[in-house]
């Protein structure tokens, strides 16, 4: 369970209890967020058991996110890097933006596809600034051991301080999560038409999950691809911010999403090296 508010007057800070932390980063944790001006330091528990991982390899592939589009192909196709912000911050940019180009202009239409097996967490309709968007999750212990040690994953510490001046209304009742594991996310946002899917459906790698479009704040047409590692079989109805017609659940959860920490930036390229 967590709290999370923030407002342009109030720091946020996460506390989390970490209990196990491995050297792949998937820890046991329960967080709370809590608006505080003084911090103390958090005790860290030394965990006394540990989170299973598997102990056979898993087969998992890695997928184009364009149809395709080989990696190097992939790398020419960036419009817009990975620019991650400072914590708690929600600019310059928090994932990948890739175009296809005709003639020199960027150009709508061109399929999507899964990048991983998963299950759909999240499903976006026409808010801002993501648009029409999906955010599909990828359990960490699906993936190889040897995948993990390269992607070098990010691993919670016990203060985080967050100095943002969004607007993040706190939500009744709080969201139920798995904090004991810990799960890949990837966005899928801009996106031509709303998905054809529904929240828990799973989705296979290299599935069509929709085409490039325009939507949300996009001021030409792309995929924009965000990466993030957080609490496992989390489920979100729909999140937006910086427009009137934003409901407070969903500013609740884009809070949540792109500031709290709950969720740690990955490099998109860092999954997308595997590409074969």
């Amino acid at each position: 369970m967590f709290l999370i508010a923030c407002s342009s007057k109030a720091d946020i800070v996460v506390t989390p209890n970490i209990q196990p932390t491995d050297t792949n980063g998937i820890g046991k944790f329960t967080p709370v967020v809590q608006s505080k001006v003084n911090i103390s330091t958090p005790t860290i528990t030394i965990p006394t058991e540990t989170i299973q991982l598997p102990t056979s390899t898993p087969t998992i592939s890695i997928c184009s996110p364009l149809e395709n589009y080989s990696f190097n192909e992939l790398e020419e196709a960036i419009s817009n890097p990975y620019h991650p912000p400072q914590f708690g911050s929600d600019d310059p940019h928090q994932g990948i933006d890739f175009a296809v180009l005709n003639y020199g202009m960027a150009v709508p239409g061109n399929l999507i596809q899964a990048v991983m097996d998963g299950a759909v967490s999240m499903i976006i309709n026409d808010r801002f600034p993501y648009g029409n968007a999906v955010l599909v999750e990828t359990k960490i212990k699906s993936l190889p051991m040897d995948w993990l040690d390269i992607l070098n994953l990010p691993v919670l510490v016990p203060t985080l301080e967050a100095h943002s001046s969004l607007t993040c209304p706190l939500i009744s009742p709080e969201p139920s999560w798995n904090f004991e594991d810990r799960s890949i996310y990837i966005l899928y946002a801009h996106l031509l038409e709303e998905v054809d899917f529904q929240v828990d459906d799973e989705i296979q790698c290299g599935e069509t999950i929709g085409r490039i479009g325009q939507t949300g704040n996009a001021l030409n047409p792309h995929l924009h691809l965000e990466a993030r590692i957080g609490p496992a079989d989390a489920r979100m109805k729909s999140l937006g911010h910086y427009d009137t017609s934003i409901t407070p659940e969903e500013m609740h959860y884009y809070c949540v999403w792109r500031v709290s920490g709950l969720f740690q930036l990955i490099d998109p390229l860092r999954l997308l090296q595997f590409i074969r």
